[in-house]
């Protein structure tokens, strides 16, 4: 592919070997990354650089780390990262989840700032950083997913200057003053800007991103879209994420999958179903939604005994004591608002703390008549866009600190803090008449049509000078049984 090659880098791996006791079996980790990257190498033939954290990945792989992938279809090179069970608990579980997350997503207080985690970050991004200046060419590209490898552009810079650098922030990028309680801010600004292009989620995080930029970094001249520093531009411009369209509509109209729907709403039986899923993250706002829930219940008892939330919450990060606790809160109102509101033969929340697997989940989008996401703040939020291609008939309750938001302006936008705007959202989502749900329903999907997952693709690596048709990606051999073509994971741990 020539110019075309990439290096890219992730903190998950595409490809995973694991021990068992029929022997080494590889399996595709659940999450959307995979699937939206994977079809990008198999067409570069590049090498993509994780960390291998398979039981069985040391053993499978070569010198240095170096698998072809898929195993029976070779496209091609996985360059797998070995760390300590130390590196992984400092670097992975304390700055990137207990420094960088909680910061980035406004809850500052969850965010434990220990110099150990720093230090062990910093060991790991020279690691990684290390392994890219040998996998790249000359005039070779690295693409950076997520805030796992802030310090990376900067270290790749100075060893290889020739190289176009690109990283996509996955999560929000926050406003300059919660940023700035980080106390090695400006250390990780630094190394975000040994980036040609940086792209975030919406047009907000970049204006946050410049914002810091221009706080931390006075001798910056900065633009609307782009810092210079030191002679170097580094441009900054929002890409929102969006899913496999097509892929998802053809499963919406799949016959077998609808009569599954139905049967589940019948086995119900009750007049309406709002659905909610999220992984259990003290982000995703399960607490204010079971909150508004009630107050609706409360406002509108004429609806007691004729609507149930069903909420799937997918356990995730269970070492971390901020989601042990949360989990223990959601547990708590579940229990309160059933224990006040059940009757015999209905249960007002439907609470399951468990993965769902796809075709259920799918079922579950298909026969719900409202869809609640909510989040206190989240970088995109696919599951809305995910919901509306499935369901012609739904009604999306949104939150306007969704990134989706942005796009998805004909969704109930609510505020999740505010109870008594999300309860009204709920009696008016469960009111509409046919014609303004179809209305509703046909404008938000235009916009998913329109920005899906190639377009993110295309037009991202657009920006960054490569020219690929993706269209046709997901239409290439399949790798095998041992090794299938990675799905995006509706519900899973955390992307990247």
């Amino acid at each position: 592919m020539g110019s075309n090659r990439i290096v890219l880098m992730s903190n998950r791996e595409p490809y995973v070997h694991e021990r068992s006791k029929r022997g080494i079996k590889c399996r595709v980790p659940a999450g959307g990354l995979v699937a939206a990257l994977d079809p990008v190498m198999r067409m570069t033939g590049g090498t993509w650089i994780a960390w291998g954290s398979g039981s069985a990945d040391m053993e499978t792989s070569g010198p240095e780390g170096r698998i072809q992938v898929p195993v029976e279809d070779p496209r091609y090179t996985l360059r797998r990262i070995w760390l300590t069970t130390k590196e992984v608990a400092d670097y992975y579980y304390g700055f990137s989840n207990r420094v960088i997350w909680p910061v980035c997503h406004m809850f500052q207080e969850n965010a434990l700032f220990e110099k150990e985690y720093w230090e062990t970050y910093k060991k790991v991004n020279a690691k990684f950083a290390a392994a890219a200046v040998e996998e790249l060419e000359h005039d070779g590209r690295l693409w950076i997913q997520d805030i796992h490898y802030c310090l990376v552009p900067r270290l790749v810079r100075e060893e290889r200057p020739e190289v176009s650098i690109a990283l996509f922030w996955h999560v929000p990028f926050p406003a300059v003053e919660t940023f700035a309680c980080i106390p090695w801010r400006k250390e990780l600004i630094m190394g975000l800007l040994g980036c040609d292009l940086i792209g975030f989620h919406s047009s907000a995080y970049v204006n946050n991103f410049l914002s810091t930029v221009k706080r931390e970094l006075p001798e910056a001249v900065v633009t609307s879209s782009a810092v210079e520093l030191n002679g170097r531009v580094t441009r900054a411009k929002s890409f929102p994420l969006g899913i496999d369209y097509e892929a998802y509509s053809s499963r919406g109209r799949d016959e077998r999958l609808r009569k599954r729907a139905a049967r589940m709403r019948k086995r119900m039986d009750i007049p309406h179903v709002i659905f909610a899923v999220d992984r259990l993250d003290y982000t995703k706002g399960i607490l204010n939604r079971f909150l508004a829930f009630e107050r609706f219940l409360e406002s509108n008892p004429k609806f007691v005994g004729k609507v149930s939330f069903i909420q799937v919450a997918s356990p995730t990060r269970e070492v971390i004591s901020e989601y042990r606790e949360m989990k223990r809160q959601v547990e708590e109102t579940v229990g309160r608002v059933n224990g006040r509101f059940q009757q015999p033969n209905w249960t007002p929340i439907i609470y399951m703390n468990r993965f769902v697997p796809q075709e259920e989940l799918m079922a579950y989008y298909i026969m719900a008549d409202v869809a609640m996401i909510t989040p206190v703040i989240d970088g995109m939020n696919l599951v809305a866009k995910e919901y509306i291609t499935l369901n012609d008939q739904g009604v999306l309750i949104l939150s306007e600190f969704a990134g989706a938001s942005e796009e998805m302006n004909a969704a109930l936008i609510v505020n999740p803090y505010d109870v008594e705007m999300s309860a009204r959202a709920i009696l008016k989502a469960l009111t509409m008449t046919t014609e303004e749900r179809e209305r509703n329903v046909h404008a938000l999907r235009k916009v998913v049509k329109e920005h899906d997952l190639y377009w993110w693709l295309d037009t991202f690596l657009s920006e960054w000078g490569i020219e690929l048709s993706s269209r046709d990606w997901n239409k290439g051999p399949p790798s095998g049984p041992s090794c299938p073509l990675p799905q995006r994971a509706l519900v899973g741990p955390p992307p990247s």
